[in-house]
């Protein structure tokens, strides 16, 4: 996952260059934010789950004041879903259940789960005027596909020594993921809401902590902050 991680952050760095070098009219995207799901009831997340995205978005000027412009793009999310009570996930080849994250004297740090993306970013926008200082509000959607999943769990054994454990075995989760995005803010700095139209598990895949079907809606809301090249 790290191969794939750095290839993405190369992919973007040469896309922001030749950007910049050019004066193609697009910009870098950073996004950082809170996430969770609709209701986590009977698998609840904990507070530090996150999602960070990284995105190039082209900017297609829609009118002659320059205001108005559409901006699709290619992107790339990590979402971090950190679990409650002592639990991790685990394929048993029909259902993703929950199963205990350690045994015996070992004890827990964090476990988490990670589903990483492969994103087209689609934005209507607005601003007061061209330029980096300017007042924006955007509008839009995300579609993503699925290109790696994993379970990481932190623990010290019975030693005192600390450990992680990782499992890249197929978690049942969606392919294909979209929500809606919004922005607001001004100069380089905006806050955004990224709001889940799909599931992140595939149907009746996933249950809960009492074994039996999640009765959650395990679709995604995401609140954080964008930082980017304006």
């Amino acid at each position: 996952m790290k191969k794939i991680n750095l290839f993405f952050c190369f992919l973007f760095f040469s896309l922001y260059t030749f950007g910049q070098g050019t004066g193609i009219p697009g910009n870098f995207y950073l996004d950082f934010g809170a996430t969770m799901w609709q209701d986590d009831k009977g698998l609840e997340l904990e507070t530090q789950s996150r999602s960070v995205s990284l995105s190039y978005m082209y900017e297609l000027v829609l009118d002659k004041n320059g205001q108005f412009t559409f901006n699709p793009g290619v992107g790339y999310t990590a979402d971090n879903y950190f679990m409650k009570n002592g639990v991790t996930i685990y394929n048993n080849g029909n259902n993703t259940l929950p199963v205990d994250a350690v045994s015996g004297d070992q004890r827990l740090r964090k476990s988490k789960f990670v589903g990483n993306y492969v994103d087209v970013p689609l934005e209507f926008r607005f601003r007061n005027h061209p330029g980096r200082n300017a007042f924006r509000f955007a509008v839009g959607a995300k579609l993503s596909v699925l290109v790696d999943s994993h379970t990481k769990v932190k623990y010290e054994d019975e030693y005192g020594n600390v450990r992680v454990s990782k499992d890249k075995g197929n978690l049942n989760m969606n392919v294909f993921k979209a929500g809606l995005v919004g922005r607001i803010g001004y100069g380089w700095i905006n806050f955004f809401c990224y709001y889940g139209l799909t599931n992140t598990f595939e149907s009746d895949k996933l249950l809960n902590t009492d074994g039996v079907a999640f009765t959650g809606t395990d679709r995604p809301i995401t609140i954080g902050i964008t930082v980017s090249n304006f």
